[in-house]
């Protein structure tokens, strides 16, 4: 097929699919695959002669090392040292041995049991971080538990590489070429120190200097290039190569402008790598066999069930609380995108027999497509853990080695769900006023360093949990303040607090303005949204801009508030006052309308205009001469060069700017 032909088949195909997947919340990596099945030999064959393309696809993994490389910082893992080190090599261990322990029940030979199970414990960092970042969570506790582990598994495929060709090599370790790898890992190391140190450093520094970005772009790649060449040589994979020159860079001061001159190239080549793999896939083998699919299908039960379990393990291990640990187990049960690194290594070596890698291919391209719904579920399987093991729950918040008990008799204090910057000014705030209060906290160091005889009353748990609500005496408080950063958890403690104590006031922040109807109708009392807080600062900022009296600034804002506090808050029967106030943020605009001389409103007063009645408009001000009047007289007749300040819609004021422009009919 002609080249050019191809080319455009599969631009099709890749736009159709995208946005497909863009519809349906599929991550893009998924897309690919399923555009390399359908572009494929054995698909559509638009592209029969893989080698091109897979070329471009392992250019595609050498820049995706070489970005974590890039992004890889010593600071990061040492301020997360616990959840990285010991929650990922937990996580990676459990899952390596589970693999390997199925695998060889069911006939495998052990050396391609532990294989497989190398393959498998790895996830995919792409899929995870970019749902994380969909939904607005990777500063989240889950999303930083996550993140730890998945920075843990993209160092291991380090050694992996290494150990790997022992494996596929006999039947078991090739014990005397272990000393051999250890010194070259030595010795990678010994140049890391060195070229991240003192050479490269100085080198970006010159070259930044000529403040050319075609000769910082030139030279970045060139450092990639030329010590993947040199690991390459030394025995050791382009990969790894990449991995390290992006973490020498990385080191230097020049990682950010680096990394946003590389983005670009990585996501086009590592789309092009996973269209390759998918190209790789016989689906006429794989689903033209009942006996495949069922193979498949069970293997991919295993996967899922095995790193589902491990990853909530590695998370409990840490201490942290049931709902966090389903979370991070659901998000961790697929396979990783470097996992068909491991895997084409084996099948160009032979270690892997054709067939056995089109049913990973196929089981991997599911775990991959079934990642979304697997986290979109995961909040409710925790409530059904919750629900089941109620008990125990109750027995983990009075048992924790960070809690300290309440007083008996403890009544009309707050209840705080989250001792984030918030939380920590509202019980500031208390202590100040002499109210008592109550912190809910899912981070254990930070109730370790508050908890003190001045802070006695930190609970260590999950406020979605209602023995963890009951132990903070949400019975008998006076109030409830949610302002946790788990955003999804918040209309499950609305829920819970207001079937608990029906009669507490409850008050709830959130990010969005539509989120607001929502919790208000779950059964929080008031609604702080960031979203609006955020309009009105910036609404402030923008009529200081205009010159207008700090009074006159004070009422605008003060009416502002009290549209914002309708919004966001129940009247006495329980409903809201107003509605549709994110829509009112989001069109109301501050707008300057100038007095055309010979215009339609030059010698008119402002009551002949009749703003109000007219077009909606009730605040306006009059700059004449540079003096600025808030709230004019509407006896004043405009002249020529008046400005006239109105807060309103767009449409509004292009409608009365058609009065201020034409001429008057003579």
């Amino acid at each position: 097929m002609d080249i050019m032909l191809a080319l455009a088949g599969i631009a099709v195909i890749s736009i159709l699919f995208l946005y497909i997947g863009q519809v349906f919340r599929l991550p893009s990596i998924v897309a690919f695959l399923v555009i390399g099945m359908l572009a494929g030999p054995y698909g559509l064959g638009i592209i029969t002669d893989q080698e091109s393309i897979e070329t471009f696809g392992e250019i595609g993994i050498m820049l995706l090392l070489f970005t974590i490389g890039l992004e890889f910082s010593f600071d990061k893992i040492l301020k997360s040292w616990r959840i990285v080190i010991i929650g990922g090599l937990i996580q990676l261990c459990t899952t390596i041995v589970a693999i390997t322990f199925a695998a060889h029940a069911l006939g495998v030979p052990f050396s391609e049991a532990v294989v497989f199970g190398f393959i498998i414990s790895l996830s995919s960092t792409a899929i995870i971080m970019k749902i994380l970042q969909e939904r607005r969570e990777v500063d989240t506790f889950q999303g930083r538990t996550l993140l730890g582990i998945l920075i843990f598994q993209d160092l291991a495929i380090i050694p992996m590489m290494l150990i790997t060709p022992i494996f596929m090599g006999s039947s078991g370790p090739d014990l005397p070429a272990l000393p051999i790898g250890v010194g070259k890992v030595v010795g990678i190391l010994i140049v890391v120190i060195v070229l991240s140190r003192w050479v490269i450093p100085r080198l970006l520094y010159q070259v930044a200097l000529q403040k050319s970005r075609e000769l910082f772009f030139v030279t970045v790649a060139g450092i990639c290039i030329i010590v993947a060449w040199l690991t390459n040589q030394s025995g050791l994979t382009f990969t790894l190569g990449a991995f390290i020159a992006g973490l020498i860079i990385g080191e230097s001061d020049y990682n950010i402008d680096a990394l946003s001159h590389i983005i670009p190239f990585r996501d086009v080549f590592a789309g092009v790598f996973f269209l390759s793999i998918g190209m790789l896939l016989n689906t006429h083998t794989i689903f033209g066999d009942s006996s495949f699919i069922l193979l498949i299908v069970l293997i991919v039960t295993l996967i899922i069930g095995i790193k589902i379990l491990t990853g909530a393990f590695a998370s409990a291990a840490l201490g942290m609380p049931a709902r966090i640990s389903i979370i991070s187990g659901f998000a961790l049960c697929q396979v990783g995108e470097f996992s068909f690194v491991l895997a084409k290594t084996g099948l160009d070596s032979g270690f892997i027999p054709e067939m056995v890698y089109q049913v990973f291919l196929a089981s991997a391209i599911i775990t991959m497509a079934l990642t979304p719904f697997f986290m979109n579920i995961a909040p409710r399987a925790v409530e059904i853990y919750y629900q089941v093991t109620s008990g125990h729950c109750k027995r983990e918040v009075q048992t924790g080695p960070v809690f300290q008990e309440s007083e008996k008799g403890f009544s009309d204090h707050i209840v705080i769900a989250g001792y984030g910057i918030t939380g920590k000014s509202v019980a500031r705030a208390a202590e100040i006023t002499g109210i008592p209060y109550t912190v809910i906290e899912l981070k254990p160091d930070i109730i370790r360093k508050e908890k003190s005889a001045r802070h006695p009353f930190f609970i260590y748990g999950d406020a979605v949990q209602e023995e963890v609500l009951e132990h903070a005496g949400i019975c008998h408080a006076r109030a409830l303040v949610i302002v946790i950063s788990s955003q999804e958890s918040v209309p499950r403690i609305v829920h819970t607090a207001r079937k608990m104590a029906p009669s507490i006031y409850i008050i709830a922040r959130t990010q969005h303005i539509r989120n607001a109807q929502y919790l208000l109708d779950l059964g929080a009392d008031e609604v702080i949204s960031e979203e609006f807080e955020a309009a009105k600062e910036i609404f402030t900022r923008a009529l200081r801009r205009y010159q207008l009296p700090e009074t006159e600034i004070a009422k605008i804002v003060s009416r502002l508030q009290k549209w914002g506090y309708a919004k966001f808050t129940k009247n006495g029967d329980g409903k809201t006052a107003i509605s549709g106030m994110d829509t009112i943020l989001h069109s109301l605009h501050i707008h300057m309308l100038t007095v055309e001389p010979g215009s339609g409103v030059e010698g008119r007063s402002l009551a002949e205009l009749d703003l109000e009645g007219r077009y909606g408009i009730t605040d306006f001000g009059l700059r004449r001469d540079n003096i600025t009047t808030t709230l004019p007289d509407t006896s004043v007749i405009l002249q020529a060069g008046d400005e006239l300040l109105i807060f309103s819609t767009d449409q509004k004021a292009d409608e009365l700017a058609r009065c201020f422009s034409e001429r008057r009919e003579p």
